[in-house]
């Protein structure tokens, strides 16, 4: 696993990646590349994605919030005999937009892969709901499933296996409830986490030790997809106090001890690289086992916004082998591109 410890090795990691470049010349462009994130955010919020059907396997329910607020969670099971580990993940968007089935291309994979049972967590969103909301209603969504009623009904046991994962803004989410998870000793045990491309510092924040290495908000200032700009949008919309545990684990006491393994994917082009390179430096030297992919020349979300690239595909089938890894489970490739496959038919076909 590269390290990335010097400038010019980090550096490397912004410049365009040649399969982009060439797919950047000759493709028509989402209007997630072609327009400014605010913009984005307001055409998906005027036009909000509809519930995806459901079945015996992949379905809707709710779980109670702190103060009474319903919030939807969407379930992916291998089958509906098995008693199954629990895989819990979380949606990113900025803390702005989203939805709980867009992780599902990878949820009904990895169930379908290692026989778990994965959950997509919903949290309200901003402005209409500022910080710290997002992180209550991950949190309050996790115990709600971890109880013993909740687990009965979904038929899952944690003590086989409890992992907690999510992208972006998710990744933070996930990220913050995994550190208090552990800090507060709460029951049960968790076993792993995934965090894609994950937001968790702001410069007062970064160790002093790494702050040569904490510059890709500039180098990637005008990325594609999410740049400086759009940061500036959802952090003003989002109103988080970057001083609280409930927005970083980095502003937590004992943040770094006690966690267990985590799986980084991290992109080249995009401003927030530096941050998961640098946590899974900070978390490593806590003798956290870590495990590190990334992905030079492309940006934020490339694996969504351009799914027909070689190291889209990769990313892809490198996050389900990644959760095989947390899992100590070990898969042929085969099995993990067909599992991947099947998904994404069947996404195409909700």
């Amino acid at each position: 696993m590269a390290n990335f410890d010097s400038v010019e090795s980090v550096t490397e990691l912004g410049k365009t990646h040649p399969e982009l470049e060439k797919q950047l010349e000759t493709a028509e462009l989402s209007i997630v590349v072609t327009l400014p994130f605010e913009q984005v955010v307001q055409l998906f919020k005027s036009n909000p994605q509809p519930v995806p059907g459901t079945s015996d396997l992949e379905f809707t329910a709710q779980a109670s919030m702190r103060d009474g607020y319903q919030n939807a969670y969407r379930v992916h099971r291998p089958d509906n005999s098995s008693v199954t580990p629990l895989v819990v993940l979380v949606h990113g968007g900025g803390f702005v937009i989203g939805h709980n089935s867009h992780v599902s291309v990878y949820s009904r994979a990895i169930a379908q892969l290692y026989g778990v049972t994965v959950v997509n967590v919903s949290y309200r969103l901003a402005p209409e709901h500022p910080f710290p909301a997002a992180p209550n209603d991950v949190w309050d969504a996790v115990e709600w499933l971890t109880r013993p009623e909740a687990a009965h009904d979904l038929k899952v046991d944690t003590s086989l296996g409890f992992y907690l994962g999510g992208v972006s803004a998710g990744a933070n989410l996930a990220a913050v409830t995994a550190q208090r998870w552990v800090t507060d000793q709460a029951s049960p045990k968790l076993n792993g986490v995934w965090l894609c491309v994950p937001y968790v510092l702001e410069a007062d924040l970064v160790p002093s030790k790494y702050k040569h290495l904490w510059f890709s908000r500039e180098q990637n200032a005008e990325a594609m997809i999410i740049n400086k700009k759009a940061i500036a949008f959802c952090t003003k919309a989002y109103a988080h106090d970057f001083s609280s545990p409930l927005w970083s684990p980095f502003a937590a006491a004992n943040a770094h001890t006690g966690m267990p393994p985590v799986y980084f994917q991290v992109a080249g082009q995009d401003p927030l690289r530096d941050d998961g390179l640098i946590y899974e430096k900070v978390l490593r030297e806590n003798k956290v086992s870590t495990k590190l992919d990334v992905y030079p020349g492309v940006p934020h979300g490339f694996a969504e916004v351009f799914p027909e690239l070689a190291i889209s595909r990769k990313a892809s089938l490198d996050t389900l082998a990644g959760f095989g890894w947390l899992m100590g489970k070990e898969v042929e490739k085969a099995a993990v591109a067909k599992a991947w496959d099947d998904s994404v038919a069947t996404q195409k076909s909700l």
